[in-house]
């Protein structure tokens, strides 16, 4: 008999190893409104479904803005798309909250889809969202953790964050992310999941972003796909017990798309499939890729009339790479960002225009410029903004944006109206708070050199105790990004026009031409000794 029963029991087992499925999870993070990268993930979705019921998609943040689609519908374009594809889990990334907080409650609310969120929480009181979720795929449990940065406090809008008395009113646990996700993990295997998966917009560097420490110092996750600093990654970490966890990233706007394969037998593995190979085409999509093509398609017709309008002119590429073609809007000069600056002090009638690198996301290419371009390059639906300030708190401010050179910073400005030096040999003597906000400056400074245009159009050194109107974004102004540094200046009522109709007034000053001989080359706003 106990034989037989064992022969019954091997049997079962058998049975039950020959019926259970691989697990195929595709995962993508910081899409930024890549729209045609959807299609690519929901026809590999569609493949994978050919040999397994069990399929699922996943992301880890920043998808909501970015480029035209986000930015003309404040995201909800985006949330269409999304579940047209189905998705099954998501994390929030720090921009999707640039709509403000009631309009990321109405997109999450929107979306389809888990939406999972470990270390943001009410001050003293319950999660924003849930911190994971588990879903059952057969007979195996896999649990779904999310991770903010925490710096999304400043990389957001921060006023965003505040109560009507200027209180903090929402907690990114700056402090303590780390215990706050492995508070997740464990409830989520205490409540029988096999597999962790976190979705994570932490960023991988742990000097900035702790995604390689949080893996570090943390036990009982399978994998990490991580956001936030738009890296390619794709290998292995010990965790706090030596066991092996994948870090994984697939880049920025469906560079690549994830996949994580849970065998029948074997270990958890992830791989990184580059969109030009996905097996997508035109001719011959797949169903699902078929409804997301067709709400491209949809959405694509509604925004042709608004972004293909043309509103100007421009002789020369305006770009925000260097000679060497990487980015450096957010370490150095470029002539999009002169124009921009230039833009900002022109509309606002001031003393100084600027803009932050940040804030910069495209280029506008020689001929033709579309609303739809500019929409690109300021895709953030800021508005203009007039501080007054004195020498110092510029000359403050601006040490803040160069206080990590040569590295890049989101918070590196470029001026109008303003021009200055740095010794990139002298350390920094900033000081932050632990949300990252602007505190104060020590004895030594980078910045040797600062000068401002006078009323003669001269340029003469910046006075402490003067005082100097300054036009730009809200957000760095007034609503205390750019780590707050310009937050102790004094606002100027002005009208609050768009940053993309700023761009367009500009356009239409300069005889809706932008001229070679004025924006061909960066114009030696800032130097570096």
């Amino acid at each position: 008999m106990k034989k037989n029963l064992s022969l019954l029991t091997i049997f079962f087992l058998l049975l039950t190893a020959c019926g259970r499925k691989e697990i195929v999870i595709f995962y993508e993070n910081d899409m930024h409104c890549a729209v045609d990268g959807y299609i690519h993930i929901a026809a590999l979705r569609d493949q994978a479904s050919k040999y397994t019921p069990y399929t699922a998609v996943v992301s880890a943040g920043d998808f909501i803005q970015g480029d035209v689609a986000g930015s003309i519908s404040e995201g909800e374009y985006i949330i269409d798309i999304m579940n047209a594809v189905g998705y099954d889990a998501i994390t929030i990334g720090n921009h999707e909250f640039d709509y403000g907080l009631d309009q990321h409650y109405n997109l999450m609310s929107r979306l389809n889809a888990s939406v999972v969120c470990a270390n943001l929480s009410h001050i003293g009181g319950s999660s924003v969202h849930s911190p994971y979720v588990i879903h059952r795929y057969g007979p195996v449990k896999v649990a779904y953790v999310g991770a903010a940065t925490p710096t999304t406090y400043n990389t957001s809008t921060p006023t965003y964050f505040l109560n009507e008395k200027g209180e903090l009113c929402y907690d990114f646990h700056t402090t303590d992310t780390y215990q706050q996700i492995q508070i997740a993990v464990d409830d989520a295997r205490k409540n029988g999941a096999d597999y962790v998966i976190l979705l994570s917009h932490l960023g991988d560097d742990t000097e900035l972003s702790p995604s390689v420490g949080l893996i570090q110092q943390t036990t009982g996750i399978d994998v990490v796909v991580d956001g936030h600093q738009h890296h390619v990654l794709n290998y292995k970490i010990a965790n706090a017990k030596g066991d092996s966890v994948i870090l994984t990233s697939t880049g920025s706007k469906a560079q690549y798309i994830g996949k994580i394969t849970i065998p029948a037998e074997g270990e958890i593995m992830a791989e990184l499939i580059p969109s030009v190979k996905s097996g997508v085409t035109l001719s011959e999509l797949t169903p699902t890729a078929k409804q997301v093509k067709q709400t491209i398609d949809n959405i694509t017709l509604l925004m042709k009339e608004q972004v293909e309008r043309v509103i100007g002119y421009t002789q020369v590429p305006l770009t925000g790479k260097g000679k060497d073609g990487e980015r450096a809007t957010r370490n150095g000069e470029t002539n999009i960002a002169d124009f921009i600056a230039d833009a900002m002090r022109q509309v606002a009638g001031t003393d100084i225009g600027m803009i932050h690198g940040g804030s910069i996301r495209a280029d506008l290419a020689q001929g033709n410029i579309t609303a739809g371009g500019i929409i690109s390059v300021l895709p953030f639906n800021n508005s203009l903004a007039v501080v007054e300030a004195t020498g110092q708190q510029l000359l403050d401010a601006m040490e803040v944006g160069v206080m990590s050179y040569p590295e890049e910073n989101g918070d590196f400005h470029i001026a109008s109206g303003l021009r200055y030096t740095i010794d990139d040999k002298i350390p920094t003597s900033v000081q932050l708070d632990e949300h990252n906000m602007f505190v104060g400056v020590g004895q030594t400074r980078r910045i040797v050199k600062m000068e401002v245009l006078n009323a003669n159009n001269q340029w003469v050194p910046i006075e402490p105790e003067e005082t100097y109107t300054v036009g730009g974004l809200n957000y760095t102004l007034t609503s205390g990004g750019a780590s707050g540094m310009f937050r102790m200046m004094h606002p100027i009522p002005c009208n609050p026009i768009k940053d993309t109709e700023i761009l367009q007034k500009y356009i239409q000053f300069l005889g809706d031409t932008i001229r070679a001989d004025k924006y061909a080359m960066p114009d030696n706003r800032f130097e570096v000794l």
